[in-house]
């Protein structure tokens, strides 16, 4: 597992702008098929923060308006981003020291893809590990 995380990340990250409605970040997951989207600001093409399904559970338990919330009042701020270049080990490590299922891999700011969960769960069925 020591070759760079940008082997097995999703290349073609789906992201939300932060003043999108939440109503709008769940028909993103839903047309794209993907368990969480980085939301960005913007104006400085900053990843600000995550939003996953477990988010939007969360949101959905609450009761709250997903025509009026925007996706900077309930995403996870500031998500563990890596470099392309890191480890697939070490990713490893930081998701499960921290307790998240996805990671944002960026270089010079931009996003360059995403790692998550799941997709560690597909190399180890295709390596024949299971």
């Amino acid at each position: 597992m020591d070759e760079s995380i940008s082997a097995m990340m999703a290349k073609s990250a789906t992201t939300v702008d932060m003043d999108d409605k939440v109503e709008k970040v769940e028909a993103v997951l839903r047309t794209h098929n993907v368990s969480a989207v980085p939301v960005m600001d913007g104006a400085t093409g900053m990843t600000i923060g995550i939003i996953s399904t477990r988010d939007l559970l969360r949101f959905h338990a609450d009761k709250k308006d997903s025509a009026t919330l925007r996706a900077w009042e309930i995403c996870s701020y500031k998500p563990i981003e890596v470099s392309p270049s890191a480890s697939v080990s070490e990713v490893a490590r930081l998701m499960v020291t921290h307790g998240i299922h996805h990671v944002v891999v960026t270089e010079n700011r931009q996003i360059k893809g995403i790692v998550s969960s799941l997709d560690f769960v597909k190399r180890f069925i295709r390596e024949g590990q299971v």
